[in-house]
């Protein structure tokens, strides 16, 4: 921390807007506005960082001087900010732990959403390759029969002679049933 932070931190409020005990609502606004116009960042933007910083003390020492009731006679001792700085700091650093915290959480939650969406992109891609599997085991088998009755045609084919001479027995077949069967009167005949 160079000597002017160091300075600066412990100035208090009326040290920052070079202003006394003794002046009014209206000097300490227009030293205030002042100092706003000579450290604004965007009168000087390779500089706007410690500018930013610098406003931001002139605001922090304004709010707390603005409603200031001036005081004459015997100049008392300056009031004490130290504690209020202290409480404004706790509250900052407290307001931060809860953001980070807020952060962190968020992280973890999208981190277990992402976790369980990718789960279930492998759990549906291992259902779509053991589908894919049965399917191409269901079509081998499929082929496999196939073959195989070609294969049972071709070892023992049957002539058209040989077919219609088939025919011919099943219906002379069928026909001494049905007759059979009209003689022991079963009551119906089969069809032949």
């Amino acid at each position: 921390m160079t000597r002017t932070a160091a300075r600066t931190a412990k100035q208090t409020p009326f040290e920052i807007l070079g202003v006394s005990v003794a002046d009014d609502a209206a000097t300490i606004r227009a030293a205030w506005k002042r100092l706003v116009k000579a450290n604004h960042p965007d009168r000087c933007p390779a500089d706007a960082a410690r500018l930013t910083a610098k406003l931001v003390e002139l605001n922090d020492a304004y709010d707390k001087l603005k409603n200031h009731v001036p005081f004459h006679g015997a100049r008392p001792a300056a009031p004490d900010f130290s504690a209020a700085a202290a409480q404004a700091e706790a509250a900052r650093a407290a307001a931060h732990a809860q953001a980070h915290a807020r952060a962190h959480a968020q992280a973890q939650a999208e981190a277990k959403a992402k976790a369980r969406a990718d789960a279930e992109s492998a759990r549906r891609k291992a259902e779509a390759d053991a589908r894919a599997v049965a399917k191409a085991r269901a079509a081998a088998a499929e082929a496999a029969r196939r073959a195989a009755e070609i294969a049972a045609r071709k070892a023992n084919p049957l002539s058209a002679k040989q077919r219609a001479a088939l025919a011919t027995a099943n219906r002379a077949f069928a026909n001494a049933r049905a007759a059979l069967d009209a003689q022991q009167g079963y009551g119906f005949a089969r069809a032949a």
